[in-house]
């Protein structure tokens, strides 16, 4: 245990145990620094751990999400890491150091790094959380079995609708997406869903109400451009309409910008000089799990550069 850990003060704590959170912790260890990991979930990974296939990080054989946050977490072992599966509650300036509430008791920290990306956005429409679990659901791979052989849809129209959706039609009878406007996905996978035989689109629309008691019967759909309304019968519903920023723990004078999204500079700093933010949490990341790995590196390296070691 360091010299700055016996004095409880941690060199770093970083919030949010995504892929970006567990590299920028393996990072910290690596360069010496005293590190805390803090994941508000019962495992780690974030919103990747939902995918079965990775398409956007390199290795030799297509790995999930899983996987590849297990084989971070693994990599933690043996490193001066705490990691602990509590969510960070609060961060506030002490006199010298970051005040860091969690779990009932404040640590000291010389910087933090939130890490806490992004949840998925709900549809706020009738019996949306009424039918939660019992055919509204946000993870394809881990209820799609749930509908092998019925019909469901998807709403959104980015890379995360396309990429449920295919997980899905290897499963369900059809899978129809339902995307407001021009689709925001990846070329590609755009291309392999108009290719796939299952999966077709209802464009201009948006979901107004989920349909069911007791479990899911179908959605009501409305034409943001006509106005007309319409009822589509399927199984399941699975919102991917975009994410909003899991940013609410930092102090006011961390700027955000309209979309709750943390503001930084070229260096992954916050206006508060002690805090810096990386992934899908800050403003400006891009989405690829890539640069959340180098945006963890390169923050923790001006890091361990403040603090000399």
């Amino acid at each position: 245990m360091s010299l700055r850990r016996r004095r409880d003060i941690w060199d770093v704590v970083v919030a949010g145990g995504g892929i970006a959170g567990l590299t920028a912790a393996w990072y910290a260890a690596r360069r010496g620094l005293a590190t805390a990991l803090f994941e508000a979930q019962p495992h780690c990974g974030g919103q990747v751990a939902t995918v079965n296939v990775l398409d956007d990080w390199p290795s030799v054989d297509g790995s999930s999400g899983v996987e590849l946050a297990a084989a971070l977490v693994n990599r933690l072992h043996g490193q001066t890491v705490e990691v602990s599966y509590q969510p960070v509650h609060a961060v506030a300036l002490g006199k010298g150091v970051l005040l860091v509430e969690t779990g009932g008791r404040t640590l000291r920290a010389r910087r933090v790094i939130a890490a806490t990306g992004a949840r998925l956005r709900t549809l706020q429409v009738p019996r949306e959380e009424t039918l939660r679990g019992k055919g509204v659901s946000q993870c394809a791979h881990c209820d799609g079995y749930f509908f092998r052989g019925q019909d469901v849809v998807v709403a959104g129209g980015g890379d995360a609708a396309l990429q449920e959706a295919f997980v899905l039609a290897s499963v369900c009878r059809s899978v129809v997406i339902v995307a407001r406007s021009k689709l925001r996905a990846k070329q590609g996978y755009v291309e392999r869903a108009a290719a796939a035989a299952n999966i077709r689109f209802i464009w201009d629309s948006v979901v107004d109400a989920v349909l069911g008691n007791g479990t899911v019967s179908g959605v009501r759909l409305r034409n943001v451009k006509n106005g007309e309304v319409a009822d589509l019968a399927c199984a399941g519903v699975f919102p991917f309409i975009g994410v909003e920023p899991n940013s609410a723990f930092l102090p006011p004078s961390v700027r955000r910008d309209e979309s709750g999204r943390v503001l930084t500079d070229d260096s992954l700093r916050t206006t508060e000089p002690s805090m810096f933010a990386i992934g899908a949490v800050r403003a400006g990341y891009s989405g690829e799990l890539v640069n959340a790995a180098g945006e963890a590196a390169a923050a923790v390296a001006t890091i361990a550069g403040e603090l000399g070691t």
